[in-house]
């Protein structure tokens, strides 16, 4: 029993030394990533799609927000399930992913500046997507 305890205190002690065994200080930028689950309606075409998308992109992560780093669309090519529809914001750290969505709030608000212009915006928008969708949050690794 005394030799539980001992090994016990000692990983205690070197864990409460060493704090870089629990964690990892991080390292690159941080990107959120946002898998939309499209939908296919019979009023839309792949044209709108690219061209609501590209507006929004533009308008609310493009050069004005100044937070982000990158921002890329990805829809799905080959495999199983072609309902994949993914948006990648690149930040540069944890503090500026609030930063970079409340300036796209803003911006978003800017680009479509009555209730009206967002209704219509969002109406022709959600058509092409099914409301389920996951959010994800990485940390890039650099390599030394």
């Amino acid at each position: 029993m005394k030799s539980l305890f001992a090994i016990l205190f000692l990983f205690v002690f070197i864990v409460s030394m060493n704090s870089s065994l629990m964690a990892q200080n991080a390292q690159g930028n941080v990107f959120v990533v946002t898998n939309f689950e499209r939908a296919f309606p019979d009023n839309g075409s792949a044209r709108e799609l690219d061209s609501l998308t590209t507006l929004y992109i533009d308008k609310c992560f493009g050069a004005d927000n100044e937070y982000v780093v990158s921002c890329k669309v990805l829809r799905h090519w080959w495999g199983h399930d072609n309902r994949d529809f993914i948006q990648i914001v690149e930040v540069k750290n944890w503090n500026d992913v609030v930063k970079a969505n409340e300036k796209a709030n803003d911006l978003f608000m800017k680009a479509w500046p009555t209730k009206e212009d967002r209704k219509k915006f969002n109406d022709a928008n959600n058509k092409y997507f099914t409301g389920k969708h996951s959010d994800e949050i990485y940390n890039e690794v650099v390599f030394n």
